[in-house]
């Protein structure tokens, strides 16, 4: 199965301020962010994959955990060193790196994402030392890695942006759903609710 989520970078919109305070989606802005964010949209498609592409998926997946678990492992050891964090020096490390492996916009949303969570966290942990955290939060942890802690194993993930995938229709429910990065067309059932 995989599942579709739209990034806070899509939810948030692209566009900048323009003229009367609106943002190009129509949504007032409050201090340059949006004031009324829209829904979250998550997809749950049941796929049906030949052999060969579940193995490219696997792969896929395979290389996009190691991107997040290293680009964290970097960013865990400098904050635990008190060094501070250098999110755009980590973010270009691992880009170099895997840039080859994967597609670039799904390692860009890959590092992205993991960029969002460092800086919830720092924004947790201002509030923590200002004594506003809210009081059903004990304690306030740095992001973990994409890892099964009762297998010990990396959990295989693939974020798609809304924008480098398509679904092609066939009948009630079925169809394809096509990656446009990774040259894939993939049979799917029935929508997973």
């Amino acid at each position: 199965m995989a599942e579709l989520v739209k990034t806070a970078e899509e939810r948030r919109g692209r566009g900048g301020r323009r003229a009367g305070g609106k943002s190009k989606r129509g949504m007032a802005l409050a201090g340059g962010r949006p004031a009324q964010m829209p829904p979250v949209r998550a997809v749950r498609l049941r796929l049906l994959p030949t052999t060969a592409q579940e193995r490219k998926l696997h792969r896929l997946a395979d290389a996009a955990a190691k991107a997040w678990n290293e680009v964290n492992y970097l960013r865990r050891r400098q904050f635990f060193a008190k060094q501070g964090v250098d999110l755009r020096g980590t973010y270009n490390e691992i880009y170099n790196k895997y840039n080859r492996l994967l597609a670039p916009a799904a390692l860009q949303q890959i590092l992205n994402k993991n960029d969002e969570a460092w800086r919830s966290f720092f924004a947790l942990l201002a509030k923590l030392k200002a004594g506003e955290l809210p009081p059903h939060m004990k304690k306030v942890s740095p992001p973990g890695y994409w890892k099964d802690r009762l297998f010990g194993k990396r959990v295989k993930r693939l974020i798609v942006r809304s924008d480098r995938y398509y679904v092609e229709p066939i009948n009630d429910g079925e169809g394809y759903i096509a990656l446009k990065d990774f040259g894939m067309r993939i049979r799917r059932g029935d929508k997973v609710v």
